[in-house]
């Protein structure tokens, strides 16, 4: 053997031993209610997407009645805080899940494998987003998750509901409270500013959702509260006036819930075994799926749009013939460069796939603000046409996606079908 062919195995044995970083695979799990997506191995995602359908099963069944919404709820895992911060920038430490619901889009995020307490905790927000469109105080949002956040149910359909998380009950023992009046007035755990007073916001939280839950008359002055905090009412004064307790009186009672025995609730469902299906995303998804997140994002203090256009614009560069990377791009280009290039690249993506609702709302909401703008009338009427002929397009495509809506909305702002 020569020398040269010598050097030349020795050279690739050694590349094969050194350690590669390779491109995370991302998948896409669709069940009955979900579409999971993640970057981890396909069993995990799978026993994800089966717990969210089982939990979903038990929630239906407790509170009845037919489903608000039909389009399945998008949840995206991923696998670190440094990760999820990507996806949603600005979250305080000790936060390893998010949910947002918006006219953009309805989503949750949060970091696999922390728990299946932050995986229900994150979905019974959107249980209770669905439920209507009443406005609930903060502290219910977030004891409201917490109480199911525990929830147990087996593949046969036996289930439980309501127990404690063990660390969170701990606290409530051992550690300071925070006054009352500050979680009621509170509108989130955001609100809060430290890891330990969070900590306790969803602690006190879920011990005041228990307190209520276990009793019918409080869960009627519930109502009531909820009803007088939304008309103006300043919560604390609210809970004064409905409940006929003082802050102090309200305090002794809770501190005295947690240290008796706590009850929980259990029942017997019908059985779950969903139908998982998954498949590979493209290579393109590693690159654009969690900046295309943060691009949906209502919140502007939690989002520098020149960077992450930047960071779209170079991946579909890489990606020029993918839906995902364009389609994300055409989102950042509309909010912060070129509605020019947004149109170019998103006519592109629908070149390609022509049913991509993401971008078939994209391009409506182009032309209703073109429409908008134009001084010309006729400009303008072929611009609103354009518009409605958009959204057709998305509905057929799915009649269940809240964005499609919202997005028809946006359009009959400035005119009438």
């Amino acid at each position: 053997m020569s020398s040269a062919v010598q050097r030349l195995l020795i050279g690739l044995a050694l590349i094969a031993l050194t350690p590669a970083s390779a491109l995370a695979e991302w998948r896409r799990a669709q069940s009955e209610h979900f579409v999971v997506y993640s970057d981890g191995s396909e069993r995990s995602l799978r026993d994800y997407t089966a717990k969210l359908e089982r939990f979903d099963a038990l929630l239906t069944s407790r509170f009845g009645g037919a489903r608000t919404e039909a389009r399945r709820l998008p949840v995206y895992l991923v696998a670190d805080g440094r990760a999820l911060r990507v996806a949603v920038p600005g979250l305080p430490p000790g936060i390893a899940g998010f949910y947002s619901s918006s006219d953009l889009d309805v989503f949750a995020v949060l970091v696999r494998g922390e728990s299946d307490d932050l995986l229900l905790h994150e979905y019974s927000h959107h249980v209770m987003a669905r439920a209507g469109d009443m406005r609930y105080p903060g502290w219910f949002r977030e004891g409201f998750a917490e109480y199911f956040a525990t929830a147990t149910v087996t593949e046969g359909g036996s289930a439980s509901f309501g127990l404690p998380n063990p660390g969170r009950l701990r606290a409530l023992q051992t550690e300071r409270w925070l006054p009352m009046d500050v979680v009621l007035r509170s509108d989130g755990s955001l609100g809060i500013d430290s890891q330990t007073g969070r900590g306790m916001y969803y602690a006190q939280s879920w011990a005041l959702t228990h307190w209520l839950l276990a009793d019918a008359a409080r869960i009627r002055n519930l109502s009531a509260y909820v009803r007088a905090a939304n008309g103006g009412q300043d919560p604390v004064e609210a809970w004064q006036a409905v409940f006929g307790m003082t802050i102090d009186q309200l305090t002794a009672e809770l501190r005295t819930h947690v240290r008796g025995r706590l009850t929980y609730a259990k029942l017997d469902i019908p059985p779950i075994r969903p139908v998982i299906t998954v498949t590979t995303l493209s290579p393109a998804a590693d690159a654009v799926i969690l900046p295309a997140i943060n691009a949906r994002s209502r919140n502007p203090a939690g989002v520098d749009g020149p960077a992450l256009l930047a960071t779209l614009r170079t991946a579909a560069a890489r990606f020029p013939d993918d839906p995902l990377a364009l389609v994300a791009l055409g989102r950042a280009e509309r909010r912060w460069g070129d509605a020019t290039a947004a149109e170019a690249v998103l006519t592109r993506a629908l070149d390609l796939q022509s049913d991509n609702v993401e971008a078939l709302v994209l391009m409506a909401d182009l032309t209703t603000e073109r429409g908008a703008d134009a001084i010309d009338d006729a400009e303008q009427t072929r611009q609103w046409d354009l518009a409605r002929d958009f959204i057709a397009r998305a509905l057929a495509a799915d009649p269940t996606d809240q964005r499609v809506y919202s997005a028809q909305s946006r359009l009959r702002r400035y005119v009438r079908d």
